[in-house]
């Protein structure tokens, strides 16, 4: 038990350090996508918003809506949003999206609650963008705004996997094999939008991409990105930014945090078979909540 509470002192020091690791990038900096070929459109700093909300529109296929596209406050935001776009382009992954979906909403707006972003839920036929949260997210990740927005793009993309076209049921037959995907999700289709999100957000913290999950990696790359690459291959020391990312360190607390819920689950095991009175507690479930009142 003494290795228990050591190891959550490590966790909680190792959540502190990570809210000094990255360094929130500026607006025009190249923040979070090695691009996959040259930029088509690179994103200018000096337009204003309303010409990149519409620049979004006509390069991309989407249709924008929302006050946030517009409001100043959330630049970092668009210009990830941008960036992100102009990165994905040259690869199949838009054109098979209008394909299935024709001019994808993009809603900028407040949803309320722990979740980012969604498609269809908030709005139908719709990724809907809870800018508030994600530009607090973007202060410490800005690779997580990219990953989220690519995830709830690509449950468009799945919209069609009812049919169980060839990509989904090569897909489903690798997760049956796999599994989970990092710390998020469980069923096929959030795993799905996962390997993808994180596939294009290379920098993201916590990316779970490492040389164990190449068949994910391979699958997206192959069936959904047409070979093309957000960076080096798997594995390879990986840019992000102005300089190299830490995905040690965040791979790393992350491990202490998992093996910290694993402590937890065990001794919650061990209570449940021994009497919880050996230890002086009542209850202790799994998930930290005492089942008396």
């Amino acid at each position: 038990m003494v290795a228990r509470v050591v190891r959550a002192v490590v966790v909680a020091l190792c959540v502190i350090a990570l809210s000094v690791i990255p360094t929130p990038a500026r607006a025009d900096e190249r923040v979070v996508i090695p691009n996959a070929c040259t930029a088509a459109h690179p994103y200018d700093a000096a337009s204003s918003l309303t010409d990149l909300k519409s620049g979004i529109e006509t390069n991309w296929g989407f249709q924008l809506s929302g006050k946030y596209w517009t409001d100043e406050t959330y630049r970092p935001l668009v210009a990830v949003i941008w960036r992100t776009l102009d990165a994905i382009s040259c690869t199949p992954y838009l054109d098979t999206l209008h394909a299935k979906v024709g001019t994808l909403e993009l809603s900028a707006t407040s949803i309320g609650g722990w979740v980012a972003g969604d498609y269809g839920l908030t709005k139908a036929d719709a990724v809907s963008l809870d800018f508030p949260q994600l530009l607090t997210n973007y202060q410490t990740d800005p690779g997580h705004v990219s990953r989220l927005f690519v995830h709830e793009m690509t449950h468009a993309y799945t919209r069609d996997r009812s049919s169980n076209p060839q990509y989904w049921a090569d897909f489903t037959a690798l997760f049956a094999k796999n599994g989970r995907f990092g710390t998020y999700g469980y069923s096929a289709s959030e795993v799905f939008s996962e390997v993808v999100g994180y596939y294009v957000a290379r920098c993201a913290a916590n990316n779970p991409y490492t040389v164990s999950e190449a068949a994910y990696y391979n699958f997206a790359k192959n069936e959904v990105f047409g070979g093309k690459e957000f960076g080096p291959a798997l594995g390879a020391p990986l840019a992000c930014g102005t300089s190299t990312a830490a995905p040690d360190a965040y791979q790393s607390a992350n491990a202490a945090v998992q093996a910290a819920v694993a402590d937890r689950e065990a001794a919650a095991e061990e209570i449940a078979m021994n009497g919880a009175a050996v230890y002086g507690y009542e209850s202790l479930s799994a998930s930290g909540t005492s089942d008396s009142a």
